[in-house]
């Protein structure tokens, strides 16, 4: 009987934190995004606000080097709180982009809002990270 209850606490341990790792990146909170903006503007040789972000796959004529993938999640603290909007994905893309060193985001797509492990609410968003060459 004692192994048995062993087993089932290892078996709800390792369901436990898998579902805590279910969304796999860090949730960024809408509050938070003032602060990491200036944050990376001190940083990044191109200013966050400055970082285009555009769904096509191409931007500044075709001339520029893909640096990388880049993905972000913005979530609402509380069923209360609003829901994240489109601009705060894309605010967290540049960001992220900025961090790289980049000029722009191309393929960008921002999911719906969704539920996910540590938010009431989740705006997904992904893209991939350029440099201009010229």
């Amino acid at each position: 009987m004692e192994v048995r209850a062993t087993i089932m606490r290892i078996a709800i341990t390792i369901i436990s934190l898998t579902f805590l790792t279910a969304c796999g990146d860090a949730i960024t909170y809408p509050v938070e995004l003032d602060g990491e903006t200036a944050a990376a503007s001190q940083l990044a040789p191109t200013p966050v606000n400055q970082i285009q972000v555009v769904s096509s796959n191409t931007v500044n004529g075709g001339n520029f080097t893909e640096i990388g993938p880049v993905k972000a999640t913005v979530g609402k603290i509380t069923a209360f709180h609003p829901t994240p909007t489109v601009a705060q994905a894309e605010q967290k893309l540049r960001i992220e982009a900025a961090e790289l060193g980049a000029n722009a985001v191309i393929s960008a797509s921002v999911s719906d809002v969704t539920i996910c492990a540590l938010s009431w609410g989740c705006r997904n968003a992904t893209g991939t990270a350029v440099k201009f060459t010229n």
